[in-house]
Order: C-alpha cells, then sequence, then structure tokens
C-alpha cells in the first residue's frame, strides 16, 4: 500500500516495508500516473516513510516518479516533515541567492571517472558516486549523497562552502584547507543527516546541518 502526503515543497510516501521493492515501484508509478495533473510541474522534495532505500533504489524511485509525473525532484530528505518543509523552505532561499550569480546545476548522478566543475557555484541535483569528482570555484551543494571527491573555493578561497543530504566523501578540499579524519570514520554518525563543510579558525570543520545553518554559512 501506498500513501502519498503533501505539504507545502515536498511529498512524504508512505509504504509497506513487508512488500517487494519492485512491487512499490509499480505502486507509485500507478499513483503518480493518476495524480499526474494534480501534482503538476512543481520542483520539489521527496521523502520516504515506511522503508529504508539503498542508493540504487532512490535512484530508481525517483526516476520512476519522474517517468510518471511532471515533477522535478530535487532532493531526497529525511523522515520529520516538519524538518523536512524547513529544509525545502530553505533551500530555496539558498537557490535564490546563486539565481543572480554564476551558477551550474548538474541533473544526474556523477559516476565514477566523471568529472563535473563550475566557473562559480555549483549544484548536484543527484548523488556522487565514489570515484566522481566535483568541483567549484565557489560553493558546491549537493542534492543527494556525496561519496566522491569535492573540491571548492578553487581559486584558493577557503570562504566556502559544501553542502550535502548526507555526506561521506573520500576527500573534501576548501581552498587550500582538506578536511581531515575522512578515513578514521568522521561520518560514520553522519551519514543519514545533511551535512556542512566550512571554514572556522583556520580549518575544516563539519556539522550536521539544520535550516538555519544552511542559510548562514552561505551568507558569509
Amino acid at each position: 500500500m501506498v500513501i502519498i502526503k503533501s505539504y507545502q515543497g515536498g511529498l512524504s510516501i508512505h509504504v509497506n516495508d513487508s512488500q517487494p521493492f519492485e512491487t512499490l515501484i509499480v505502486e507509485i508509478a500507478k499513483k503518480f500516473e493518476e495524480s499526474r495533473k494534480f501534482f503538476k510541474n512543481a520542483a520539489v522534495a521527496i521523502s520516504v516513510e515506511g522503508r529504508t532505500l539503498s542508493p540504487e533504489e532512490e535512484i530508481v524511485l525517483i526516476q520512476t516518479i519522474e517517468e510518471h509525473s511532471d515533477l522535478e525532484i530535487i532532493c531526497l530528505v529525511g523522515k520529520n516533515e516538519e524538518t523536512n518543509k524547513r529544509f525545502v523552505k530553505a533551500l530555496k532561499r539558498v537557490e535564490q541567492q546563486y539565481e543572480e550569480a554564476n551558477c551550474r546545476y548538474y541533473k544526474g548522478n556523477v559516476l565514477a571517472d566523471q568529472v563535473i566543475d563550475s566557473d562559480g557555484n555549483l549544484f548536484i541535483l543527484g548523488n556522487v558516486m565514489k570515484g566522481g569528482t566535483i568541483a567549484a570555484n565557489k560553493d558546491v551543494i549537493v542534492l543527494g549523497e556525496l561519496n566522491g571527491e569535492v573540491y571548492a573555493g578553487m581559486f584558493g578561497d577557503p570562504g566556502h562552502m559544501v553542502y550535502a543530504v548526507r555526506m561521506n566523501p573520500t576527500l573534501c578540499k576548501i581552498g587550500s584547507l582538506e578536511l581531515k579524519n575522512i578515513k578514521k570514520g568522521l561520518f560514520d554518525k553522519r551519514k543519514d543527516e545533511p551535512c556542512i563543510v566550512y571554514e572556522k579558525d583556520g580549518a575544516l570543520i563539519c556539522e550536521i546541518a539544520d535550516p538555519e545553518n544552511l542559510i548562514n554559512v552561505t551568507s558569509i
């Protein structure tokens, strides 16, 4: 059984964990096809309740929704609906801040051995797989899972930031500064939490993100 609930800027999909994933995908495709006219062509965040999806299943889910609706999925978010609403609002405000700046949007997953870069800010609307590389002269925002290498502030300026819905990079550099302790499991306890990496007192720090510090850091 699949139940879809909407809130401003997002949709929550409640599913039955006892059903095979293939069966759920068929039901989700049917639900969104039937609701195509209702949802129209909005850009939304998606959360899934009742089941934990693997990265591969998340990709299939997003592809299924976009194939059977006119929606644009901007990210998968956590389970708390109120937090989801605040994150969607914050992300839209961040996006508005970048609209007038030099910003590149890349929709899709960055695969192993693939390099995506930007002269300004870089938005990745998807996942960055291990072995993939993303780089920007300014900020980097990943509306998905970051498992590859990421470089921000490529002109040498550490006053930029990296944000990811799920942060687990193999390498993270901002300017000439490199985030330490990645190989020691820095993100093990944070892998399901949105995180921000930025410079503070001459070193890079990683914090679990909330809508307020996402906006504060991007305003520095």
